[in-house]
């Protein structure tokens, strides 16, 4: 590893002449596997290789150096790669991540450089898709609009195909609508076996799927429209009738309990109220038993003296006698 970096850093000052291909352009398939083949020139006796990966970092990913190979750098390619015979890179198990430009730096045995780049695009495979049909029935046509989705895939692009009886392809004009998912024709009753075909594609891969619109287009023989659209009208006038009873029900569940906790909240301060006066009562009767009881000891303290005054007055007078 170090005299291979050795290697390159000193071709690199001596300042040897450097070609540098076009961009290569790699289509991969995530989950599979795919080759990075450089191609070498007549007479080119390579020595060095370097292979390393430039999106979204610079990273180191395989390298040949006098007879040895090394691919046990870190990156995130590590234990998914081999480097073949023919100094080909192969990455196993594609993830959208590896998207991105490698290149491939290769040294002669005479420090002639060679700089190979290519763009690596990993693409998801695509679904089968799902075609949604959605009509409105007239007297004696039936305009219909396609939708058509598939749930996986990158990059994906819609196309439709119309065909009559014998995959015989409709010459008719048809509107579409969000990047062809959206289709709109107006079917007649000549249209009865006209098929539509929506095929999504990405570069590695393609599916499709095919609807005859008229079985859900068409009417019953004597079937009347007028009496099938009443049978419409009164199941849709039925479903609003009972909406509207069951949010009149929901209405007075809600008022009754509303009701209700009303009540019980007044009920508490009522409560409350009363507790509160019961107490400020409780509590102006013990002050009042307290102040009686002040008096009481004031009136005793008052009338002792009194009484103490009395005495001492008369034992004087008598002494004075």
């Amino acid at each position: 590893m170090l005299s291979s970096m050795l290697t390159l850093l000193l071709v690199v000052h001596a300042g040897t002449i450097c070609t540098t291909e076009t961009v290569i352009q790699i289509t991969g398939t995530q989950g599979q596997s795919t080759l990075l083949s450089p191609e070498l020139p007549p007479g080119f006796n390579t020595r060095d290789v370097f292979w390393r990966h430039l999106s979204p970092t610079d990273h180191l990913v395989a390298s040949f150096s006098r007879g040895s190979s090394d691919i046990t750098y870190q990156s995130c390619f590590h234990g998914r790669v081999r480097l073949l015979h023919n100094f080909t890179l192969e990455i196993q198990a594609l993830e959208l991540k590896d998207t991105g430009v490698f290149t491939c730096q290769m040294v002669d045995t005479e420090g002639h450089m060679r700089l190979l780049h290519f763009h690596l695009t990993v693409y998801e495979v695509v679904a089968k898709p799902e075609v949604q049909v959605f009509m409105f029935r007239g007297s004696k046509d039936c305009s219909v609009f396609l939708s058509c989705n598939t749930t996986a895939g990158t990059n994906v692009t819609y196309s439709w195909m119309i065909k009559q009886r014998h995959d015989i392809p409709l010459n008719t004009t048809y509107p579409l609508f969000d990047d062809n998912r959206l289709l709109k024709f107006l079917l007649t009753d000549t249209d009865r076996e006209v098929s539509f075909t929506c095929t999504v594609t990405n570069p590695v891969s393609q599916e499709q799927t095919t609807v005859m619109p008229w079985t859900s287009c068409s009417f019953q023989q004597g079937t009347d429209f007028g009496v099938y659209s009443s049978k419409i009208i009164l199941y849709i006038a039925g479903s609003l009738v009972v909406m509207f009873i069951s949010m009149m029900f929901c209405v007075y569940l809600c008022t009754r309990n509303s009701v209700k906790y009303n009540l019980r909240k007044r009920q508490r301060n009522v409560e409350s109220a009363v507790q509160q006066e019961d107490e400020t009562v409780l509590q102006w009767n013990e002050e009042t038993a307290a102040q009686q009881n002040e008096w009481t000891i004031q009136h005793d303290a008052v009338t002792e003296v009194q009484h103490n005054q009395g005495t001492t007055l008369r034992q004087i007078t008598e002494t004075i006698v």
